[in-house]
């Protein structure tokens, strides 16, 4: 008796072992596993030990962690009816295992499909040009209408990237002779900007240089006409002195005027330089008190001679 009630023992033991053993389950950090009892959703295990009635519960075992569904390139019509191809990436994740499993038959595909209905449709709302200046605006749309779309599958959508968009060769070939005569023009553009800017510093220095000389041609008449009142008996020098040196003016202008090349040379007829200095001269005559700031600073004694003042 004593051994059959050992034995006994020993064989409750085992049983209550293997159905400890085989009720036990358990579940990885990172996953989630759904409990179905005789085919009906029972409860959601989370990670760590659990336990099941083996035999009755049966477990669907998920992970939670974010996956990526990379889309292959896809053909797209834009709003000015052109074809190009597309292809996204699209990272997201389980949020609710239950919902995940239950409301949506084969999770991978139903998002692929949603991810394409999604792209041709708001690829034919824009024109082909919008498509490169406005990618991340795109994927700023489809983040949020496929977060929002897929909160009944119970999944998140955490991140969407259109990676590439090709479009076709012979829009590429006329895009890149538009860029390259757009940089000519603009090369053309700034050359003849530089061409004018250089003209016009170039005539401004020339302006300026005319000026000057020819203010220093007056103070020297000036000067002269002013000695010519001090020293009348110098006057036929002085004229002459004044003759002299518009003429050497004159010529000196002349020929650089000549050395130009964008300059058209005039002569001026000599008689009209005699006739200009003489008007100066009797214009300077009328006034002598316009240059008596002069005397005294100017020293033409050399021109008296032996006998001068």
């Amino acid at each position: 008796m004593k051994v059959d009630a050992v034995l006994g023992l020993l064989v409750s033991l085992a049983v209550g072992l293997g159905y400890f053993a085989s009720s036990a389950r358990v579940i990885e950090q990172g996953n989630k596993a759904l409990v179905e009892r005789l085919g009906r959703y029972q409860r959601t295990l989370d990670p760590g030990l659990n336990f099941v009635i083996p035999f009755v519960d049966s477990l669907i075992v998920e992970t939670m962690r974010e996956r990526d569904l990379d889309i292959a390139p896809q053909q797209v019509i834009t709003k000015d009816g052109l074809a190009i191809e597309v292809d996204a990436l699209v990272s997201w994740r389980i949020v609710n295992l239950k919902a995940a499993y239950y409301n949506v038959d084969n999770l991978d595909d139903s998002l692929r499909n949603l991810v394409l209905t999604e792209l041709r449709a708001r690829f034919g709302q824009i024109d082909l040009e919008e498509t490169f200046s406005k990618i991340e605006e795109l994927n700023h749309y489809l983040l949020e209408r496929l977060d929002t779309i897929t909160t009944e599958w119970g999944i998140k959508v955490l991140r969407v990237a259109i990676q590439n968009v090709k479009r076709p060769e012979e829009i590429d070939r006329a895009m890149e002779r538009t860029r390259i005569a757009e940089r000519e023009r603009q090369a053309a553009v700034s050359e003849a900007e530089g061409k004018r800017d250089a003209a016009i510093a170039e005539a401004e220095g020339r302006k300026r240089a005319a000026v000057s000389e020819a203010e220093g041609i007056v103070q020297a008449v000036q000067l002269i006409s002013a000695a010519m009142q001090d020293r009348p008996q110098n006057k036929g020098v002085l004229e002459q002195m004044v003759k002299f040196l518009v003429a050497q003016r004159y010529v000196d202008a002349s020929q650089r005027i000549s050395e130009s090349p964008n300059s058209k040379v005039i002569f001026m007829d000599p008689k009209a330089l005699t006739e200009t200095v003489n008007g100066i001269m009797e214009g300077e005559e009328s006034t002598p008190a316009r240059h008596n700031h002069v005397h005294g600073k100017v020293d033409f004694a050399d021109l008296d001679g032996p006998g001068g003042a």
